[in-house]
């Protein structure tokens, strides 16, 4: 498989997993922020994919035979600093090009960089101003990952194979361990990455931004078809579980209620609230507050209606979702205030819905 694929890998999983989070990290960042912070949103995204690849390397490749790999069951190594006798029958280290040239060498250097990144970001999230306890931290965290991941190699993760196909070597845990506590020392960079994280910054009324009105659609239709797509696949599963045939009356029919059930339960949201699913992910409220009529429409003629159209298959609705869906995105750019298609035909606009006044005669501390 290569030291590439299982980055790859762990790259194309923290995509898949980016995009099924996005809207709850959303949620948080303008409850925490009042705002999308798109260093943060980077940051996060790395360290979910450095995790995955952590994984990835600790378990890949998977062994294609694994009879053969148990007669040859690896012996674990328990001596320390074995490494260095392995550098010098590699050939020792002989200068700068050595480095990479000596596989041993090589190896050493690679499980170090591998827990550089732990390190910084374990000390970044809980004790970024504290050099000393910092280092203690980091490392305990590094060592004891370090040593669940050879435990993992030496049971054969965790005896789903009968033998371990990686070797458990305690130079590994050293080398691990060495990269984490250096990886401490990079904090301050993993901050300025990070940019501002100061809660407060949520305390204050912001401007209903194009920007942010999009990504607010964008939230109802992540939501709808995540929503949809996993009912229909345990439906699905469900009844062929049970042996239900296919086209049937009950599969049609439950087939019928897993696609109408994300545009109901927007309806339901709504209705109740007077805003979308993807308004309350970015903290946007109309105003006035809309009576019963005024919020159908808004759902009518918003992602929930989109939605229905979509679901319903009948005669022109692909057409009808379709032009919805391009009255949404002119009408953010053209309506006043960015309040939308669906809100300007309501007769509601949209604000913030951080309320300016409690935040001014709140007491500072």
């Amino acid at each position: 498989m290569g030291s590439i694929l299982p980055g790859v890998i762990a790259f194309a999983l923290g995509t898949v997993l980016a995009v099924a989070g996005l809207v709850p990290w959303a949620a948080r960042e303008y409850r925490r922020h009042g705002r999308l912070g798109v260093r943060r949103g980077l940051l996060a995204f790395g360290t979910l994919v450095y995790a995955l690849a952590l994984v990835t390397y600790t378990l890949l490749p998977l062994p294609d035979d694994i009879a053969a790999v148990c007669r040859a069951d690896p012996q674990p190594q328990l001596r320390p600093f074995t490494f260095v006798g392995d550098i010098a029958r590699e050939g020792g280290i002989t200068g700068p090009r050595s480095l990479l040239g000596n596989p041993a060498v090589a190896q050493v250097l690679l499980n170090v960089l591998l827990f550089v990144p732990l390190g910084a970001l374990v000390r970044h999230a809980v004790l970024r101003r504290r050099l000393v306890a910092g280092l203690l931290a980091g490392g305990a965290a590094g060592f004891v990952l370090s040593l669940l991941i050879e435990f993992t190699q030496l049971t054969g993760d965790w005896f789903l194979y009968p033998c371990a196909y990686r070797l458990f070597d305690v130079d590994d845990l050293i080398a691990n361990t060495a990269g984490v506590l250096l990886g401490t020392l990079f904090a301050p960079v993993v901050g300025m990455l990070a940019g501002s994280t100061r809660p407060a910054e949520s305390r204050a009324p912001r401007p209903v931004t194009a920007g942010r009105r999009f990504f607010g659609i964008l939230a109802d239709v992540l939501a709808i078809w995540f929503t949809t797509g996993l009912l229909t696949s345990v439906t699905s599963v469900g009844l062929e579980l049970i042996g239900v045939p296919d086209g049937g009356p009950l599969a049609t029919a439950l087939g019928i209620t897993a696609a109408f059930a994300a545009p109901a339960l927007q309806l339901v949201i709504v209705l109740v609230s007077g805003r979308t699913f993807g308004e309350h992910v970015v903290r946007l409220r109309p105003v006035p507050v809309p009576g019963g009529a005024a919020r159908l429409v808004r759902w009518a003629l918003g992602s929930g209606g989109w939605s229905a159209l979509v679901a319903s298959g009948l005669p022109f609705s692909g057409l009808l979702a379709f032009v919805l869906a391009v009255a949404a995105v002119i009408g953010v750019w053209a309506t006043r205030d960015r309040r939308g298609f669906a809100s300007a035909v309501a007769g509601t606009g949209i604000e913030d819905d951080v309320d300016a006044e409690a935040v001014a005669v709140e007491p500072r501390s």
